[in-house]
């Protein structure tokens, strides 16, 4: 938010926020920056008796501009990471995914879980998206679609009389006439600075109307139905339909693409694998020696997993992985199947991480996304050593049992978690591996 002596702009994501700071910063040099995508609740003290200024935009075009503006290459905003399913969803699925974020639905309740494991405590510093982890609260209770939650939270009571809401669709105009009821002296020179500048971190595409199914448009207008009826927007179609349509970019910082490019949750390699070597080999090791990596005290989702660490290094290095002494141990059982992954993948490569991850009976591991780029530029790979039918593993809001010996790659660039509801522990093999023509991907 920018605070002036007359007015206070409230800069929500994608309603002309970054055109209007410019043209302020330029007119009235004598402001104040406030955090950034700061909401009401952040307002100084001393101006809490200021107007409030702020900019409304049709729910349907919003969401379009969100979903556009976040797949550019140098974006990186937690909740498109999370919505999209790691890169791998369309706008029709990403945009639902977030139309319905504050549902009670098991999907939504999951991905609002791993949004609390990606968003921050508190607002300072932030240069982002402008949520916390209390804020996810906060949607779950309100019942409204994703942007008129996110109006309310930006803007507060929408009945105050000191609030002033233009329209992005008349930014320019509205908000020369805002300025000018309110008597700043610097209304005039605004309006001449808007001619210097243009309008600013805009997306590419068409007007929305070419993008929405019919579903989704019901859904958008449902959800958002109070803010739309408030403001008087409807779903309208462009009077000429004989331009082309822009594409919208494809999801272009997710270069890697998981599960051979498909868009699924779980990509079965191999069934029936003979684990029964490996599962004798583990019974050997004393409850000492599974506590020693401490992953269970470094990563808040897996507090009820252990781990034996074969490949691995602190820093997640993406080359040149180190193999740990315990490697040698499982060497003559693992080497027959890490040779088979160049025919999975059509593709020579090599392994940056292997482990064997023990979770505790009635044990859970939290809905999350990971996040380190190694860890999103790999065929994350699973092989269940002891497992049994009361063991839920679910990514993406499916959920499937994973039987003792069938390999299975996960996309654990969006939204997993899993379940242990029996009275054993259960132990995955879990492998990395990575193709030699993304090596560099997660060091660029």
């Amino acid at each position: 938010m920018i605070v002036t002596d007359k007015f206070t702009l409230l800069h929500m994501h994608k309603t002309g926020g970054q055109t209007l700071s410019q043209v302020i910063n330029l007119s009235i040099p004598d402001n104040e920056s406030v955090g950034y995508h700061f909401p009401y609740s952040e307002l100084p003290a001393h101006a809490a008796d200021k107007p409030l200024v702020g900019m409304v935009r049709n729910p349907w075009d919003w969401y379009l501009s969100w979903y556009a503006f976040n797949t550019h290459p140098r974006m990186y905003n937690p909740l498109y990471v999370a919505l999209s399913d790691g890169g791998n969803g369309d706008f029709e699925s990403t945009v639902t995914n977030l139309v319905n974020l504050g549902s009670d639905s098991l999907k939504s309740a999951q991905y609002r879980t791993a949004l609390k494991s990606l968003l921050p405590e508190t607002l300072d510093g932030n240069r982002g998206v402008g949520l916390t982890r209390a804020s996810i609260d906060e949607l779950e209770q309100s019942g409204q679609g994703y942007y008129s939650w996110l109006f309310e939270r930006m803007h507060g009571n929408l009945d105050s009389e000191l609030l002033h809401i233009g329209y992005f669709e008349n930014l320019i105009d509205d908000f020369v006439r805002i300025m000018t009821d309110l008597d700043v002296e610097q209304s005039g020179k605004m309006k001449s600075k808007f001619d210097d500048i243009g309008r600013t971190n805009s997306s590419s595409h068409s007007h929305y109307s070419h993008y929405y199914s019919d579903d989704l448009m019901q859904l958008v207008g449902q959800k958002d139905g109070t803010l739309i009826e408030r403001y008087g927007y409807r779903f309208e179609s462009p009077s000429d339909d004989s331009k082309s349509v822009v594409p919208l970019s494809a999801n272009v910082h997710f270069a890697f693409k998981k599960m051979r490019g498909r868009k699924i949750n779980f990509l079965s390699l191999e069934s029936g694998i003979d684990v029964s070597s490996i599962r004798q080999k583990l019974a050997q090791f004393s409850e000492q020696k599974w506590q020693e990596s401490g992953r269970e005290k470094l990563y808040e989702p897996h507090r009820d997993t252990q781990a034996l660490l074969l490949i691995h290094d602190d820093d997640f290095r993406h080359f040149k992985p180190s193999l740990l002494p315990l490697f040698e141990t499982f060497r003559s059982d693992l080497e027959p199947l890490f040779q088979r992954f160049p025919e999975f993948y059509k593709s020579q490569g090599y392994f940056v991480r292997a482990l064997f991850a023990r979770l505790r009976a009635g044990g859970a591991i939290a809905p999350h996304v990971d996040r380190v780029p190694s860890l999103l530029n790999c065929h994350r790979v699973h092989l269940p050593i002891t497992s049994n039918r009361d063991v839920w593993f679910s990514v993406g809001g499916e959920s499937i049992n994973m039987r003792v010996g069938d390999l299975t790659e996960i996309n654990n660039a969006t939204v997993h978690t899993v379940e242990n509801k029996s009275d054993e522990d259960r132990i995955h093999l879990i492998i990395d591996w990575v193709p030699y023509r993304i090596a560099g991907a997660a060091t660029r």
